[in-house]
Parts: structure tokens; sequence; C-alpha cells
């Protein structure tokens, strides 16, 4: 029988590589956006997070999943520092979150805070890909954009000194939730809507700050 892990990054592959392939991600690592647009993209990941960890905040109290809402993931300290780095100390007046970011937050808020089996779904989809390819990422993006450590702090899991240990304990953890085949199609569901989420915010600032000027969204 196949690990739930496995089973549930099988069933994702598709929507995380639509996700990640998304033309601003590919323009931003590439150096391409403005840096307006990586401080935006940024904004967008306070708003999640904020809503994320709110919810692993109030799943500490059920048991079944209380070992996932791990304080060593908490990353909305280091996105406002980031923030405050790019933007300024008035940073929280300078940001404008996007209408798709505002429904993946109220997803979480409705879902993620509320059911443990739909926290799991959004915590997966977030936490391992940053202690995957978000490592890499934040190496990239701070050497295309000139911004060393500060700027770029969400990337870096100062409590974690290894990710790769880290991730191999969370994929088993997964495995002992044992989920009822109920739950389990749940999750993965769910998950997919998260990776989901993320390509619709991707798509959102591509319109913002496309590649040709020209095509330039009109402001809201």
């Amino acid at each position: 029988m196949t690990d739930f892990s496995t089973r549930l990054r099988r069933a994702t592959m598709v929507e995380h590589r639509e996700a990640e392939t998304r033309s601003f991600i590919s323009r931003l690592m590439a150096g391409s956006v403005p840096m307006a647009g990586y401080a935006a993209l940024t904004a967008q990941y306070l708003t999640i997070y904020r809503e994320l960890e709110a919810a692993a905040d109030r799943m500490r109290a059920t048991s079944a999943v209380a070992g996932f809402a791990d304080p060593a993931l908490t990353r909305v300290p280091s996105l406002e520092a980031d923030l405050a780095h790019l933007y300024g100390p008035d940073w929280p007046s300078a940001v404008t979150v996007l209408d798709s970011t505002r429904r993946y937050a109220d997803r979480l808020r409705t879902y993620a805070a509320t059911s443990p089996t739909h926290f799991i779904a959004h915590h997966y989809v977030r936490y391992l890909g940053d202690l995957s390819g978000g490592q890499m990422i934040g190496r990239t993006l701070a050497n295309r954009y000139g911004l060393d450590d500060a700027g770029t702090s969400f990337y870096r899991f100062e409590r974690i000194p290894d990710p790769r240990a880290y991730k191999i304990a969370y994929r088993a953890r997964l495995d002992a939730l044992a989920l009822p085949e109920e739950q389990a199609e749940i999750t993965i569901a769910e998950a997919q809507l998260a990776f989901r989420c993320n390509a619709e915010v991707f798509v959102e600032l591509g319109a913002h700050y496309p590649e040709n000027p020209e095509d330039l969204a009109p402001a809201a």
C-alpha cells in the first residue's frame, strides 16, 4: 500500500508544476521582474501566512495534528522584517493585498482554521515547499536582487538546521495519521486547491508586473 505522503505528492504533481512554472515566477527567478514585483509577492505571502499560522495556533489544541503546528516553521516575523527592508518603516500602509490573495486567505480562515483535515493540506503545500525548493529560490532571489540576507529572511529557517531530516520526519508524521479514506481524499483535494490558489496569486501578480510594460493591468 502506498504511503499517504507519497500518494499526496503524486496527486498534486500537476497542480504543483503548473503553479511553479507560471510566467511571473519564471521571470522573477530570472531577475526580469522589477523589485516592486518581488516586494508585492512578499506582501501577499504575509497575508497568507498570517492566516495559516493563526490556524496553526488553533490546531495545537487538536492532538491529531498538533505535531504539525511547529513554532520552528513560523514565517510571519521574517516576512514582516523583509517588508520593512523592502518598503521601509511605513510598510503596512505601502502594501496592497490582491483579490486572489484575499480569496486564498478567506479559504484558510474558513477551512484550515476549523478543520484539521484541511489544515494539514494547506500546511503541507506551504511549508514542505518552503523547506524544499524555497531554499534554492531564496538564494537565487538574493543574488538576482542584491538582497543578501536582508529582504529574503522568509526563505531561511534558522530553527531548522537540517531541512532534509525535517522533511523526512514530516512525511513520516503524515503517514502516521492513518487517515480514513474519506479524509485522505479531502486532504488531497484541498492540497490541489491550495496549489491552484498559489497559481492564481502568481497570475494576478503577472498582470500587475507583465513582461511588456504596455500590457500593464489597470490599477484596481
